[in-house]
């Protein structure tokens, strides 16, 4: 019988780079830049919580913890756990709005891909 060096998966699979088999090398390389990715999608998110303001169930709470994680990212060294507590708050005021929610996401991974 053959020896099988491969992968076997089962159900859902994601990652960057994937190696198998004797003397197999992965790479994940970056093309982006995170940072400049998580300051346009922070952006873009502050731009829906304005739009959504009316719909916010605390808005003000919800646009100054938006307006602090925006005014973090552009710190030259972000406090990543201080960007993420503020994204909670915002998740947190958005309430049932998909698209805030959905832009939260998107900030949060971006910022997960800076460290």
């Amino acid at each position: 019988m053959e020896k099988n060096n491969g992968i076997s998966v089962g159900g859902n699979f994601v990652a960057g780079a994937v190696a198998a088999g004797k003397h197999a090398r992965a790479t994940n390389i970056s093309t982006g830049d995170s940072l400049g990715a998580a300051r346009t999608q922070m952006q873009m998110l502050l731009d829906l919580v304005h739009t959504h303001t009316g719909e916010l169930t605390r808005p003000d709470e919800t646009i100054a913890a938006a307006e602090s994680a925006r005014r973090e990212l552009e710190a030259d060294e972000p406090d990543k756990p201080k960007i993420l507590g503020r994204l909670m708050t915002v998740a947190s005021g958005a309430g049932a709005i998909a698209a805030i929610s959905e832009a939260v996401t998107a900030v949060h991974e971006a910022i997960a891909a800076l460290l």
